[in-house]
């Protein structure tokens, strides 16, 4: 976990529910007789997550229909500062001097105390974003291919007045595009994030969600253990696939962005996304292990 990750130790559940008191319906006895909730179920982190955006980041309003990817606070957060301490190791190319235009993608350079952030694929639980305006008061840009997403985290920004300003939406129309068609003519980003699809398809989805639900000790996998809609899940290829694409566009966009980067889930991934970015020509790779526990990702960072 990072240092400035201000989850370091455990949840004081029973505090949580007295904010968000559906957390109740969660709690199992851990054997050394502490209260835990049962992770098993995506409603328990929806619900652990409310109350930690409610508690911790003073949001007013923040909730998530039944089946949408719900991704846990604390392990997301580890993200935002591994970006922050990027952006502040500094020599970022300087922002095109045709940025005076409106719209949080368009007012801020790569030295501005408050640089623009592009979230590929924000989903309806916009949680990068919060984070990122909540931690470092940076502006955002969320896109997503699907409308039900982005009118849930339009409602998000909505209710909470503070993010009005800080973060934009959009829409992309291109199931198989990443950056073509909402990077604008315009924009400059400090830096771009995104959580892929992990999986080729939803055969893969569901194998996994039933090898999790086993190591829980369930009986029978009813469902997946992870919500997410299908997009958000899975995309022709694989994950392998999608980084290979983003890579490919990023190209396009080199003069608009600082640093591009991405999580990778599995270590071996990464070879063959080392030869795309050889292939592109890049200037600069990072890779910068982010994890909790036993479970380790890598954010993929590159730069022209």
């Amino acid at each position: 976990m990072h240092p400035k990750n201000r989850y370091q130790g455990k949840h004081d559940f029973p505090a949580l529910a007295r904010i968000v008191p559906e957390l109740k319906n969660f709690f199992v006895t851990t054997p050394a007789g502490h209260v835990s909730l049962d992770f098993a179920h995506p409603d328990a982190v929806r619900h652990l997550n409310r109350a930690l955006l409610l508690r911790d980041y003073g949001l007013k309003f923040w909730d998530l229909p039944p089946g949408s990817l719900c991704p846990g606070v604390p392990g997301r957060l580890d993200y935002i500062h591994a970006i922050n301490d990027l952006l502040t190791e500094g020599a970022l190319p300087q922002v095109p001097s045709k940025d005076k235009q409106k719209g949080p993608a368009k007012k801020q350079g790569p030295h501005s105390s408050q640089p623009t952030i592009l979230d590929v694929g924000t989903g309806a639980s916009l949680i990068y974003p919060i984070l990122g305006v909540k931690e470092y008061n940076w502006n955002f840009v969320g896109t997503d291919i699907e409308d039900q997403s982005l009118k849930v985290a339009g409602a998000i920004v909505k209710f909470n007045p503070k993010l009005q300003r800080k973060i934009e939406l959009r829409k992309q129309p291109q199931r198989q595009q990443i950056f073509r068609d909402v990077v604008r003519a315009d924009d400059y980003f400090a830096a771009t994030l995104c959580n892929p699809p992990f999986f080729a398809d939803e055969q893969g989805a569901t194998s996994a969600a039933k090898t999790k639900w086993e190591k829980l000790g369930e009986d029978e996998a009813t469902g997946y253990n992870f919500g997410g809609n299908p997009n958000e899940l899975w995309t022709p290829g694989g994950e392998p696939a999608f980084l290979r694409r983003m890579i490919i566009e990023s190209g396009q966009f080199r003069k608009q962005v600082g640093w591009f980067t991405t999580l990778v889930s599995k270590k071996g991934y990464l070879h063959a996304a080392k030869q795309q970015l050889g292939k592109a020509k890049v200037k600069t790779v990072k890779i910068i292990p982010i994890g909790q526990g036993g479970k380790v990702r890598r954010i993929l960072c590159w730069r022209y």
